[in-house]
């Protein structure tokens, strides 16, 4: 093994690295990365790990609290990893390496040791060291023996989340992929939130679940750490026995080959639904609104969340009602959810227009026409979307919702989910004007929004949730079923504001077209 060339390269991603950090941006960004640094090492150190050490020691429950502590150190460090990406970024593929005189074995080291290396990973491992620290200095625990079974469960930790993150890789590489994602994520999401109360019904569940438990990396780690002899020894086997196994799992996704793409036509059809449903709109933007739906369509993200977009807001609208008082409790947590129906699924493009066009955006500046048609058919595309999950939610809530049929109720929930539909698009347009952000189109996780857009998307779902609670105290009239007629009020009110909106917006598109091509190329 050629040590020195593996190092060589280890150190020229660093040098990499440091010469990008040499821009104004990048020596703001380190600024704030190392006072970050500091503070999180020093309060990690200091509250978390020798802290949770000292406890333990001198209460006698030393396995107990390392369980909890590094099998939480073990399960943020997942997330954080695999949906933020700490670790997990290529610096060089296999193919760049290819160029460089290294062996199969010797790339696999030196992209693993390069992602390893990443200054996030040590947040994790510096609390797991100052377990070891507080149970050395405050208990009995072998300090060498502390630290070799938190470095084995820290290389587990990282070659599990490399595993989930190759597993997602090749996930996304399938149509359906995206989607089998975000209904994984979403249901771990809502996890939490589900199993206190199963718990609390099933108490019968935890012993069993912690047997289970008991053969997991961080378990195995907290053996070793709190005892010796012959526990610490099952609990070091039990981490390598992880290592070993993650390790050919790791070497065998990396060496299969990718998912083949299906191969799409060529052949050009104008008949396809996108144009029948776009020939109901002007001749001027027929064409632009199919473009659109298209745009939406063939994106994994927006089908995952436009389809999961029902279930998650039956499963919000059932869980908040839970939470509150009195008979019209459902009523008003629906009140809330259904905008939220008509935006999940088209808010990433909703509030960011033209942010993942890239150098396409020129050909809306080339094509004869109004240039503004373009951003008006995406708009327009944008509410159509939306709009037809409103009548499916709306038989679901006839279908399934325990309550008496009201037709006053559905009125205003079909009401609410218009008035969301068009104030949340309105809003968009302006962002989508003033705080435009590049963005990926193919990227399937992540935050990618602008500031402008987070407002709006995170804003508009707190809103909707907790608006209908404060009518209900201040105005009670407004969300009563008896007052019906002030649903389709507000209604009315959101479609002004979106065609006044749009006005505006297509205005500005024409003042702000070089600045928006400036952004969406990546140039600003």
């Amino acid at each position: 093994m050629n040590t020195e060339r593996i190092g060589g390269m280890v150190g020229l991603r660093y040098k990499l690295l440091w010469a990008k950090t040499r821009t104004r941006n990048g020596r703001i960004a380190l600024f704030f990365a190392g006072y970050l640094l500091f503070v999180m090492v020093l309060a990690l150190m200091v509250s978390g790990g020798i802290g949770a050490g000292i406890v333990a020691a001198r209460n006698g429950k030393a396995e107990l609290v390392a369980r909890i502590v590094l099998g939480s150190v073990f399960l943020q460090a997942l997330i954080a990893s695999v949906s933020l990406g700490f670790g997990m970024n290529n610096i060089f593929s296999d193919l760049e390496l290819r160029r460089y005189p290294l062996r199969a074995h010797e790339r696999f080291l030196v992209r693993h040791i390069i992602g390893i290396a990443d200054p996030f990973w040590a947040f994790f491992l510096l609390l797991e060291l100052g377990l070891v620290a507080g149970l050395y200095i405050y208990g009995s625990t072998p300090f060498g023996l502390g630290v070799l079974a938190v470095l084995l469960l820290f290389l587990a930790n990282y070659l599990l989340a490399r595993i989930i993150g190759a597993g997602v890789d090749r996930l996304t590489q399938r149509r359906s992929g995206s989607v089998v994602l975000m209904a994984i994520f979403i249901t771990l999401s809502l996890l939490p939130s589900t199993a206190g109360p199963m718990f609390k019904k099933h108490p019968e569940w935890l012993p069993k679940l912690l047997d289970v438990l008991a053969y997991t990396p961080p378990f195995g780690a907290s053996a070793a750490v709190a005892h010796t002899g012959a526990a610490a020894a099952w609990g070091l086997l039990l981490v390598l026995g992880w290592i070993i196994g993650e390790l050919l799992l790791l070497i065998a996704m990396e060496t299969r080959p990718p998912v083949v793409q299906r191969e799409e036509t060529r052949t050009v059809s104008w008949e396809t639904p996108y144009e029948k449903v776009a020939a109901l709109f002007p001749t001027s933007d027929a064409p632009f609104v199919a473009h659109w739906l298209r745009f939406y369509v063939r994106n994994n993200r927006f089908r995952a969340m436009y389809f999961l977009a029902l279930p998650l807001v039956a499963f919000l609208t059932f869980n908040m009602s839970r939470s509150r008082t009195g008979d019209d409790a459902l009523f008003l947590a629906a009140l809330g959810t259904f905008p939220m129906v008509t935006f999940m699924g088209t808010a990433r493009f909703a509030v960011n227009q033209y942010g993942y066009t890239g150098g396409g955006f020129r050909r809306y500046l080339l094509l004869p026409g109004d240039p503004g048609a373009s951003l008006r058919a995406g708009a327009f595309a944008s509410i159509l979307l939306g709009a037809v999950l409103i009548p499916v939610a709306l038989v679901g809530w006839i279908a399934l919702a325990p309550v008496a049929f009201d037709a006053r109720i559905v009125v205003m929930l079909a009401s609410s989910a218009i008035t969301g539909l068009f104030v949340f698009n309105g809003l968009g347009l302006w962002v989508s004007m003033l705080n435009p952000k590049k963005g990926n189109y193919s990227s399937s996780f992540g935050n990618d929004l602008s500031l402008g857009g987070n407002i709006v998307l995170i804003g508009g779902i707190m809103v909707s949730i907790v608006l209908p609670m404060v009518l209900r105290k201040v105005a009670p009239a407004l969300v009563s079923p008896q007052n019906w007629w002030t649903g389709p009020g507000a209604a009315l009110a959101a479609v002004a504001f979106f065609v006044l909106s749009l006005r505006a917006a297509q205005g500005l598109f024409r003042q702000r077209r070089e600045r928006l091509l400036a952004v969406v190329e990546g140039r600003d």
